[in-house]
C-alpha cells in the first residue's frame, strides 16, 4: 500500500507543467499577438485606400454617365477639357471630336485626389457616338 501510495503521489508530481513551459508557452503567444497587432494598421490603412478609389471610380463612372446621357449633340460634348472638385477630389475630362472616327467623341475622365505618397488618379473612357 505505501509501494502505491508512493506512485500515486510521483506521478501527482509529474502531471501538470513546470513554471519553464508556462514561461515558455506565453512568451510564444505574447510573440503571436504581438505580430497579429502589428498588421491592424496595414490592414486599416489598406481599406482606407481602398475606399479612396472606390469613390473616385464613382464620381468619374457618373461624369461618363451623365455625358452619354445628354447624347452626342449636347453642349456638355463640346470638345476641350473641363474640371470640377468634389471635397478633395478634383475631376477632369477631356471631349475630342471624331476621335476615333467621325461622328463619334472621345471622353476621357480622371479623378485624381490627395494621399501620403503625394496624389494618386483614375482615368476611364468612353467613346459616343451620334
Amino acid at each position: 500500500m505505501s509501494r502505491r501510495l508512493f506512485e500515486l503521489n510521483r506521478h501527482r508530481l509529474e502531471s501538470g507543467f513546470s513554471l519553464v513551459e508556462l514561461v515558455v508557452t506565453l512568451v510564444l503567444i505574447g510573440i503571436g499577438v504581438m505580430a497579429v497587432a502589428a498588421l491592424f494598421p496595414l490592414a486599416t490603412k489598406n481599406v482606407n485606400d481602398g475606399r479612396l478609389l472606390t469613390t473616385a471610380l464613382g464620381r468619374a463612372q457618373d461624369k461618363i454617365e451623365e455625358l452619354q446621357e445628354a447624347g452626342y449633340a449636347s453642349s456638355l460634348l463640346t470638345p476641350g477639357s473641363y474640371t470640377d472638385s468634389l471635397s478633395s477630389y478634383v475631376r477632369t475630362w477631356v471631349v475630342q471630336d471624331s476621335l476615333p472616327t467621325a461622328g463619334s467623341k472621345r471622353v476621357n475622365v480622371s479623378v485624381s485626389w490627395p494621399c501620403r505618397q503625394g496624389t494618386q488618379s483614375v482615368d476611364l473612357a468612353t467613346y459616343i457616338a451620334k
